[in-house]
């Protein structure tokens, strides 16, 4: 009798195994239900990290484009004795002087150095068609990879600031999204008291008066977006 209640409890033994395993298994169902889950979580969520992430190195583009372009207006006037040539109506030696203290790989008009009109848009909007309006405008490629143009008036009257001239800087060249507040910006060059310097399209008083719209139609809607992307970058509309 000893004996014959070993196999017994050896088949209780396993009874209980098996019937805890199957407790703890998932049927096919319940595993798709899960991924089906995980699936539509991360739908949701990951586009908006990317967008993040995007965001976070725009803002960091531009605000290095800001120091890179005022340090360069300092080393000009220190080569030309305090004088930046701008305001004078000459774009040519306008962008002349920004190769001489930064890394030109390639000079050319505009049209040439950024590609065609209709991949440049508004901010969060429509194409923009620049920049066809100063094709011809002296432009150039930076040794980091950046487009960059130049605009010199024929004095320092403009912008409602003193500008002198105008840059527009692509702060990824052929990469996208090719838009105005996202990786396409302006700045312009002052005088004021004899002293010149670089800001941001957008600065308070200026043309553009800080204006930035999602699903902008115009210029006036979308250029301000240098200057709020460098002084908000967090409330961009």
């Amino acid at each position: 009798q000893r004996h014959l209640t070993i196999p017994c409890e050896m088949c209780i033994r396993d009874r209980y195994i098996m019937n805890n395993i199957t407790k703890l298994a998932f049927t096919l169902a319940e595993v798709l239900i899960t991924l089906s889950i995980i699936a539509i979580i991360a739908a949701m969520t990951i586009p908006a990290l990317i967008k993040r992430v995007d965001e976070q190195q725009y803002n960091i583009a531009v605000k290095k484009a800001f120091s890179d372009l005022s340090q360069a207006i300092f080393m000009i006037k220190a080569n030309n004795g305090g004088v930046v040539n701008v305001g004078m109506g000459d774009s040519n030696t306008f962008r002349s002087d920004f190769c001489n203290v930064m890394t030109c790989t390639k000079q050319d008009i505009a049209t040439n150095i950024f590609g065609p009109t209709s991949d440049y848009l508004y901010y969060k909007g429509g194409a923009s068609g620049w920049p066809a309006i100063n094709a011809n405008d002296p432009s150039a490629i930076l040794n980091d990879g950046e487009y960059i143009k130049f605009l010199s008036y024929a004095n320092c009257s403009g912008g409602g600031k003193n500008a002198c001239g105008a840059i527009a800087l692509d702060i990824n060249g052929a990469k996208g999204p090719n838009m105005r507040g996202e990786d396409l910006f302006n700045f312009w060059v002052v005088l004021n008291n004899g002293v010149y310097s670089v800001i941001p399209a957008g600065t308070p008083g200026d043309t553009w008066a800080s204006t930035c719209v999602a699903g902008s139609t115009s210029q006036g809607t979308s250029n301000g977006c240098t200057y709020v992307r460098l002084s908000d970058p967090d409330h961009m509309p």
